[in-house]
C-alpha cells in the first residue's frame, strides 16, 4: 500500500470519527534564502573540506588499526596452523599413522580454538578429529589456506550438547604419504576458529562507521553554525554599508569584542570610515568656508574694478594693484586647500623614507634666522640625536615652516623662539617650535585646527586660517601626534605656545 493511499484512508477515517484530518503546518520561509544561504557561504565550503579531510583521515587510520591488529592476528594464525602441521608431519614420519591418529583425539579433547580431521584415503573414511565432515573449500585449496563456516556443538551446564552453532575458522589441508608412490595417504586438516577475531573486527568496523558518520554529522553542524555565526557579522557589516550608501556617514561597524580576525577588520573599516566621514565634513566646510570667505574679495574685486573702469589712469593702477593682492591672497588658500587635499588623499605616502628631525631643524633653523632677527626675536635650537622616522622631508620641513610663521606673526610681546628635536620616550622623536608670546587659550587649542578657523586676536594679521590644518593633515599623513601646550615661559608668569608633531617609532608607524 503506497503512503498517498494511507493518507486517504486516514483522512476518511478521521471524518467517519467526526474528526477533521490533521492541517499541514505550512513550511516557514526565511528571507533572503534563510536556511540555503548557509550552504553556499564560504566559511561552510570549507569546514565541509575540512570534514571530509578529517574523514579521509579517520578512514586511513581505521585501515592502519586494522593492519597493525587484525592483519598481524591473521599472520599469527597462519603461522600456529603451520607449525601444527609441521609437528603433525614429523610424527608421521617417524611412528606412523597410529601415533598421528592418537595425538589428534588428544587434542581435539582439549576444547581449545584447535580443529582437526584425519581422513584416510582412497577410502574417505574419517579416522579422528573434531570436524563433523571435510569443508568444501579445502578440496579446491589443497596445501593453501582457506576460510570456512564449521558446525560446534554446544553444551549446558552438565556438558550436554543442547545445540549445534556455526562459527567461522580458518585452516590448510595437506596430504601425508608414508612413501611419495605410496597408494595409500592421509588427508590431514589444521584449523583454528576465528570468532573471537571476526567478532572483534566486526565490532571495530562498526565502531569506525560510526565515527565516521559522527564526524561528517558533527562536522556539518558545527559547519552550518559557525556559517550562521559568520554570515550574521556580514549581513551587519551590509546592513552598514547600505545605510552609508544611502547617505548616513554616522554609521559603523559594531565589534563583538572577541579579539578576533573580524573585530579587527570591522576596526580598520571604521578607522576608513572615520577617514572618509573627515575628508567629506571637510570638504563640506571647505565649500561653505570658500563660498564665506571668498565672496566679501570678489564683491570688493568686481566694485573695485568698476569704479576704475571710470577713473583716471592713477586710480586704475592703484585698483589694479589691490586686485592683484586680493588674487594673490586668494591663490594662497586654494594652494593650501589643494595641499591639503593632497595630503589627506595619501599622496605623500608613497614617498616615505628615513629622515633625521634634527638636520630637518637645523636647516629651519639657519633659513629663518634673519626674518627672525628682522621681526625682533631670538631664534635658538635645542637638538638631541633623535631615531630615524619614517617620513616626507619636504612634508616635515613646511610643517616647521608653518609652524615659525604662527610664531613669527602671531606672538605678540614676545622675544623668543626656540626649536626643538628630541628623541621621544616609546622609540619616536619629537620636533617642535616653541614662543614666550601670548600664547592660545586651552579652550581654543583644538578648534584652531580646523579650516578658516581665527582667533580674534589674529583677525587683524593677514592669513587665511589654513595654517594649522594644513599642518594637521601632514601630522595625519605620518601616523603622528600633533600637539598645541604651554610654550616658553614670560617674566610676568604666563606662558607662550608650544606646537609640536611627535612622530611613532618607525616599527608603529
Amino acid at each position: 500500500m503506497t503512503a498517498e493511499t494511507d493518507l486517504v484512508k486516514d483522512a476518511r477515517n478521521a471524518r467517519k470519527g467526526g474528526l477533521k484530518p490533521a492541517r499541514k503546518k505550512p513550511r516557514r520561509r526565511i528571507a533572503g534564502g534563510g536556511f540555503l544561504r548557509l550552504f553556499r557561504t564560504t566559511s561552510f565550503r570549507f569546514t565541509l573540506f575540512f570534514v571530509l579531510l578529517f574523514t579521509w583521515a579517520v578512514g586511513v587510520l581505521g585501515a592502519f588499526v586494522y593492519r597493525a591488529s587484525f592483519g598481524a592476528a591473521s599472520e599469527q594464525t597462519d603461522v600456529i596452523i603451520d607449525a601444527e602441521l609441521a609437528v603433525l608431519a614429523k610424527l608421521f614420519g617417524d611412528d606412523g599413522p597410529g601415533m598421528l591418529t592418537r595425538v589428534i583425539r588428544q587434542r581435539t579433547a582439549w576444547r581449545d580454538d584447535s580443529i582437526y580431521m584425519l581422513i584416510g584415503a582412497p577410502s574417505g573414511v574419517s579416522l579422528a578429529g573434531n570436524l563433523t565432515a571435510l569443508p568444501p573449500e579445502a578440496l579446491t585449496a589443497e596445501g593453501a589456506f582457506f576460510d570456512f563456516v564449521y558446525e560446534r556443538p554446544v553444551l549446558d551446564a552438565a556438558g550436554r550438547e543442547a545445540g549445534v552453532q556455526l562459527r567461522p575458522a580458518r585452516g590448510k589441508l595437506v596430504r601425508f604419504r608414508a612413501m611419495p608412490d605410496a597408494e595409500q595417504s592421509f588427508l590431514v586438516v589444521v584449523a583454528r576458529d576465528v570468532s573471537t577475531r571476526e567478532f572483534l573486527r566486526d565490532r571495530l568496523a562498526a565502531v569506525f562507521q560510526r565515527i565516521i558518520a559522527a564526524t561528517i554529522i558533527l562536522g556539518v553542524i558545527v559547519g552550518l553554525l559557525f556559517s550562521r555565526s559568520i554570515l550574521a557579522r556580514v549581513d551587519t557589516v551590509n546592513k552598514t554599508a547600505r545605510a552609508i550608501r544611502a547617505g548616513d556617514l554616522s554609521q559603523r561597524i559594531p565589534r563583538t569584542g572577541a579579539g578576533d580576525e573580524l573585530d579587527h577588520l570591522a576596526e580598520n573599516l571604521n578607522a576608513m570610515l572615520d577617514q572618509i566621514e573627515r575628508l567629506m565634513t571637510g570638504m563640506r566646510d571647505v565649500s561653505d568656508n570658500i563660498a564665506h570667505d571668498l565672496r566679501s574679495p570678489l564683491t570688493r574685486i568686481r566694485n573695485r574694478l568698476s569704479d576704475a573702469m571710470q577713473s583716471g589712469a592713477q586710480e586704475k593702477e592703484t585698483a589694479l594693484q589691490a586686485t592683484l593682492e586680493d588674487t594673490e591672497r586668494m591663490l594662497s588658500t586654494f594652494n593650501a586647500l589643494l595641499s591639503i587635499a593632497r595630503i589627506g588623499s595619501g599622496e605623500s605616502a608613497r614617498k616615505m623614507e628615513p629622515i633625521d628631525l634634527v638636520a630637518v631643524a637645523e636647516e629651519m633653523a639657519e633659513l629663518y634666522e634673519p626674518a627672525a632677527q628682522d621681526a625682533g626675536f631670538e631664534l635658538s635650537l635645542i637638538a638631541t640625536p633623535t631615531p630615524p622616522i619614517k617620513g616626507s622631508r619636504e612634508l616635515v620641513s613646511q610643517a616647521v615652516a608653518n609652524f615659525l610663521d604662527n610664531a613669527l606673526k602671531y606672538a605678540e610681546g614676545g622675544k623668543r623662539i626656540e626649536i626643538n628635536a628630541a628623541p621621544a620616550p616609546d622609540g619616536g622623536a619629537i620636533i617642535s617650535v616653541a614662543d614666550d608670546g601670548a600664547g592660545i587659550a586651552k579652550k581654543d587649542r583644538t578648534r584652531v585646527l580646523e579650516r578658516f578657523v581665527r582667533l580674534e586676536e589674529s583677525r587683524s594679521t593677514p592669513g587665511s586660517g589654513l595654517g594649522l590644518s594644513l599642518v594637521a593633515a601632514i601630522a595625519r599623513a605620518h601616523n603622528a601626534e600633533l600637539r598645541l601646550e604651554d610654550g616658553l615661559s614670560r617674566p610676568d608668569g604666563g606662558a607662550g605656545l608650544r606646537i609640536g608633531v611627535y612622530f611613532p617609532a618607525p616599527d608603529k608607524a
